[in-house]
């Protein structure tokens, strides 16, 4: 499935002015030039209301409505159909295949091409021919001879916009997947699957620039080195694979995020100031954490963490409450280990 981004956002702004300049246009191309009979200003005008609500609810969707809800992404997808049933009925009441608003093809097979690339360019520009070939039989009077050059270039520009226009869609997707896999790995620590030391230092300055309260929780494996020395690396990386994985499932994203600091060491960022709450969520943690079996049935062991935890209620920079943190994690080793503890409290 297509992933809506801020970019598709911006593309679909750009249509939403593109559809409020020609419907007032067409609107008047209609009324000055090629309005004959009452039924034709019935359908014309139908047309005009209906384009004006979908064109409202368009707008509410893009500068109202998340882009990853089902009503921006039904809207907006919507819209393929609608311009190209919109196209097909303006052309056919403004001079057929001759209208001056035939144009409006290019940006359907576009608009296709915007959500499903190559694949929706090519259908997009089939629909467009077959809507062509309608209006040249029922508007035009068919095909006449002396008009078989400008159908053939028409086709032919037709095609030409879907393949290109596809392609480059297409190009561009790839990119940006590419670009997400790049970013994945330079952000993302590739045992635990845990955004990196790198990304901590970026998400604290960003949370202290919004000017959050937040607290923040300094972690490290007890007797980590000794694991590595009876059991082996191999028994230590799991433990850390686990370890990732158990972060991610008990803290969810509303509530903060983990992070692999180095080695042995992790670095939680809690969106609370409320003790008692970050409290209890590390508790969920630790209690988690002490089901975990490792090693071999003969040959098993468990592990447990220390952690130093502070709140950020003042104007402390981030170099200071890492400091202040990690003192606090220094502090829960030397009181035996296994344990949470606060800058006044300790938690066994």
């Amino acid at each position: 499935m297509h992933v809506t981004r801020r970019s598709d956002r911006i593309l679909e702004i750009a249509y939403c002015c593109v559809r409020w300049f020609f419907v007032p246009t067409s609107t008047i191309l209609f009324m000055k030039y090629y309005h004959q009979t009452t039924l034709d200003l019935i359908i014309f005008m139908s047309l005009f209301v209906f384009a004006v609500i979908y064109m409202g609810l368009t707008e509410f969707a893009i500068h109202r409505s998340p882009i990853d809800s089902a009503f921006y992404r039904y809207t907006t997808r919507t819209g393929v159909l609608l311009d190209y049933v919109a196209f097909v009925a303006i052309i056919s009441l403004t001079g057929g295949t001759q209208s001056p608003v035939y144009p409006i093809a290019y940006l359907v097979i576009l608009h296709a091409s915007l959500y499903w690339s190559l694949v929706g360019a090519m259908v997009a520009t089939l629909m467009v021919i077959l809507g062509y070939i309608g209006v040249v039989i029922t508007v035009d009077g068919g095909f006449m001879i002396e008009d078989l050059p400008r159908h053939f270039f028409n086709f032919a520009f037709l095609v030409m916009i879907g393949v290109i226009g596809g392609i480059i869609v297409a190009r561009e997707r790839k990119h940006f997947v590419e670009r997400g896999i790049f970013e994945n790995l330079a952000k993302k620590d590739y045992l635990t699957g845990l955004y990196n030391h790198r990304s901590f230092q970026e998400e604290i300055k960003e949370t202290i620039a919004k000017q959050q309260h937040f607290t923040l929780v300094m972690a490290d494996i007890d007797y980590f080195k000794s694991i590595n020395d009876q059991y082996g690396h191999q028994a230590g990386d799991a433990v850390l694979r686990s370890l990732g994985t158990l972060f991610e499932s008990s803290i969810p994203s509303e509530h903060g995020s983990a992070f692999r600091y180095g080695g042995e060491e992790f670095v939680i960022i809690l969106y609370t100031q409320d003790r008692h709450f970050a409290s209890d969520l590390l508790h969920q943690f630790r209690e988690k954490l002490r089901e975990l079996e490792f090693g071999t049935d003969e040959d098993k062991f468990y592990i447990t963490m220390s952690f130093g935890a502070t709140v950020r209620d003042k104007e402390q920079r981030a170099t200071e409450l890492v400091a202040a943190a990690d003192a606090l994690l220094y502090e829960a080793k030397e009181q035996g280990r296994d344990r949470l503890v606060w800058g006044s409290y300790s938690l066994p």
